[in-house]
């Protein structure tokens, strides 16, 4: 996952830390006339504290996500949130350990973080905007994925579609938006022309027609890729409608679904973590049930059977949020918006804490913290037939949250099960406790402020 980090987030990040660091040395000063002594142990626990404060919340709140642009509403929204958490989280401890910062240096540090990490962010969007050249993509093979996927990159600032050869030069409304540059037997003219800095193998089967010329390609620095591994690097999810049996065989991922270690250290995490939750939540969960009786009629916990780890199925409770007998009828996809859902499930959906039952299952061995979500077995039986490798989700325990949870909305149709299993194969694919830890992070934004989808 290391690996995954972009080099530019990185230098992000590293600015950051050096702003925040500054900044309190200049705070310190003009409190209290002298520079700050880092030697001093209490010092020291101060300028660590204090810079981890800012770089959680800058992370909880996708402020190191290069691809928003700086000046955008979305953005500046996103940064007064963060600064506002960071500064509230922070009188807390204040208040609570009083040794920790002074009320001077808090307010001086805040305003110049606040006004420099800023500051910076724009200087950082401009550098590498004139900087670092556009990238020239070339696909190689005709297919709806020259035509699916050009939009996708058309929103990343680094990369530009130059257009796509194959082994014809027909053209079709497939392709409208991707232009025809030629046959692949001119691959070196138009890398030429065109000044080709990248090259994405949408139609595998060309590679033998022209694997003699890709290798001379590749020893001159461009780089080359299979149209999956491109979008899971780009887009952090696997394409499930173009995936094919001999990538996801020897494709490089899927380690630790057989590493007993691993999964050893996960469960011990899980249980931990889920009973400490239990026991720090019981008095939001109780105040839930008790609305949850007074405001609807029905039970105040929804029990239904789910398909877990190799679709065992096992019993999944969570807080009430319909009116009683809402699927009387026959299961229906779950929608935002949905008319079914109480004034009360409204606002538990909208925070996840309609989810902290599922901490039993956890604790039971049934479920995990992280991973894809437990689905009905009437569902599935749908899904199987109609979504590819739709069965990979069951190789892991389903999860309280989960990397689709915290970037795509409700599921409520096929289109949205095949783009909530292509981040689940993703998660599958790269499972790791780092991972784990960053779907913590944004699943903490969303039950906070309700900002997830």
């Amino acid at each position: 996952m290391l690996r995954k980090i972009s080099k530019r987030k990185i230098l992000l990040l590293f600015g950051d830390l050096g702003i925040i660091v500054i900044s309190l040395y200049i705070s310190h000063f003009i409190r209290y006339g002298r520079w700050l002594n880092v030697f001093d142990d209490r010092r020291l626990i101060n300028l660590i504290f204090i810079t981890f404060m800012f770089i959680l919340s800058f992370y909880i709140f996708d402020l190191y996500n290069i691809q928003k642009k700086v000046l955008s509403s979305e953005f500046i929204i996103m940064y007064i949130t963060a600064m506002i958490s960071t500064a509230f989280l922070m009188s807390l401890c204040f208040y609570f350990v009083p040794f920790i910062v002074g009320r001077g240096i808090f307010f001086y540090s805040f305003i110049t973080i606040g006004l420099l990490t800023f500051l910076w962010r724009l200087f950082f969007q401009a550098f590498f905007n004139v900087i670092i050249p556009t990238r020239n993509v070339l696909f190689v093979g005709k297919g709806r994925g020259a035509g699916i996927f050009s939009s996708i990159f058309s929103q990343l600032s680094e990369y530009n579609i130059v257009g796509y050869i194959n082994d014809t030069t027909s053209s079709t409304e497939e392709e409208a938006s991707v232009k025809c540059l030629g046959h692949i037997s001119e691959i070196d003219r138009i890398i030429y022309l065109y000044k080709i800095n990248e090259i994405i193998i949408i139609k595998e089967s060309i590679i033998p027609k022209i694997s003699e010329l890709l290798v001379n390609i590749r020893l001159k620095g461009i780089k080359i890729h299979t149209l999956p591994a491109f979008c899971e690097y780009v887009t952090h999810k696997l394409p499930v409608m173009i995936l094919k049996d001999q990538w996801v065989i020897y494709s490089q991922g899927f380690d630790k679904l057989g590493e007993g270690i691993y999964k050893k250290v996960k469960r011990g995490i899980d249980f931990i973590l889920a009973l400490l939750i239990l026991i720090f939540s019981f008095p939001i969960s109780f105040i839930i049930a008790v609305v949850i009786k007074l405001t609807s009629r029905g039970p105040i916990l929804y029990i239904q059977e789910r398909l877990g780890l190799n679709e065992k199925p096992f019993l999944m409770y969570k807080f009430r949020t319909m009116i009683a007998d809402a699927e009387k009828d026959s299961p229906k996809w779950a929608r935002e918006n949905d008319r079914r859902v109480t004034t009360v499930g409204k606002f538990l959906r909208k925070s996840r804490l309609d989810e902290l039952p599922q901490l039993i299952n956890i604790l039971k061995g049934e479920m995990s913290l992280i991973g894809p979500r437990p689905e009905r077995e009437y569902f599935v039986r749908q899904l199987k037939q109609k979504v590819p490798y739709y069965s990979l989700r069951f190789a892991v325990k389903p999860g309280l949250t989960g990397w689709a949870q915290v970037n795509y909305r409700y599921g409520s149709s096929i289109k949205d099960a095949i783009e909530k299993l292509s981040y689940d194969l993703y998660y599958i694919k790269n499972m790791s406790l780092f991972l784990d830890l960053r779907i913590i992070l944004k699943t903490i934004r969303i039950c906070l402020f309700g900002m997830g989808r």
